[in-house]
């Protein structure tokens, strides 16, 4: 007759334990992993609701820029700040150039209101090959992006070329 293993219980103390804190080593990891990786995906989820804005409001001047360029011309031109003028939002309410001033001075609210730090500008542009016959614009809109709590942060940007 053959005698049995016995397991002595001092060897196996501790065993358990050590597995179970393997396991929750283990398990905490994972649960970091997808927290780290939610985190990840809202705040690229921000960023591109910040572009997709940026991005309408961009085409929203530039539209407006094409439909009336007389008044852009002469608004841009003569560098003169406006408020929201009430009449302008009528069908004969207004001229060109006040229509461009009340337009500019929309979309800078617009701006401010929908992206953090959101700002626009609309500067003369030159292009060697461009005809003198128009005036070239170039457009853009810029904003704080997820890491402007940090001083090397960049400042995400959308811009636009438009001829009047």
């Amino acid at each position: 007759m053959k005698a049995c293993a016995v397991i002595r219980p001092s060897l196996s103390r501790g065993i358990a334990l050590l597995e179970v804190l393997l396991c929750s080593f283990i398990l905490a990891t994972g649960i970091l992993a997808v927290l780290n990786m939610q985190a990840l995906a809202l705040g690229t989820a921000q960023t591109s609701a910040h572009l997709m804005r940026a991005e309408w409001l961009l085409n929203d001047i530039l539209e407006r820029m094409k439909a009336n360029p007389t008044g852009f011309s002469a608004a841009l031109e003569s560098g003169a700040g406006g408020g929201l003028l009430g009449r302008c939002e009528t069908l004969n309410g207004c001229t060109a150039a006040q229509l461009a001033t009340h337009d500019l001075a929309q979309w800078q609210q617009r701006l401010t209101e929908w992206l953090p730090g959101g700002h626009g500008e609309i500067q003369p542009a030159n292009w060697a090959d461009f005809p003198s016959s128009a005036t070239l614009y170039h457009v853009q809109v810029r904003w704080h992006g997820n890491d402007a709590g940090r001083g090397d942060a960049p400042v995400p940007r959308s811009s636009a070329m438009v001829a009047l």
